[in-house]
């Protein structure tokens, strides 16, 4: 697909690179401004994730230096430690699946006794 369409960051627009290109963007409408702006949106929503991402990593630091200065305990450094590994894991699937890194569940083999899948 890479021959025939690129998409821009910048833009969020689809850029047509042969005519197979631009019949599948017309054919599509791949650049209405529906799709455009859902694409914008999109990349500044991954955009604040990473950045809360970074945040929550500079935390975990926090917390394991106050841990070694002593001005905190163990216990109080583990509930820490889980509980900001619990928020970068949800925010780190939640990124994956927004950026198409995470795969899409299986299709169902069949659905109210009709099958949609030969196995």
């Amino acid at each position: 697909m890479t021959k025939h369409l690129r998409f821009d960051a910048k833009t969020g627009q689809i850029e047509t690179r042969t005519l197979h290109g631009k019949h599948t963007e017309e054919l599509l409408q791949l650049n209405d401004d529906a799709r455009v702006n859902y694409r914008l949106s999109t990349l500044r929503i991954v955009r604040l994730l990473t950045s809360e991402i970074e945040q929550l990593e500079l935390q975990l630091k926090s917390v394991a230096g106050q841990l070694s200065a002593g001005l905190i305990t163990q216990a109080d450094y583990d509930t820490e430690e889980q509980a900001i590994n619990q928020d970068l894991a949800g925010l780190h699937d939640t990124v994956a699946a927004q950026t198409g890194k995470l795969p899409l569940p299986p299709l169902q083999k069949n659905r109210l006794g009709v099958t949609l899948i030969k196995p």
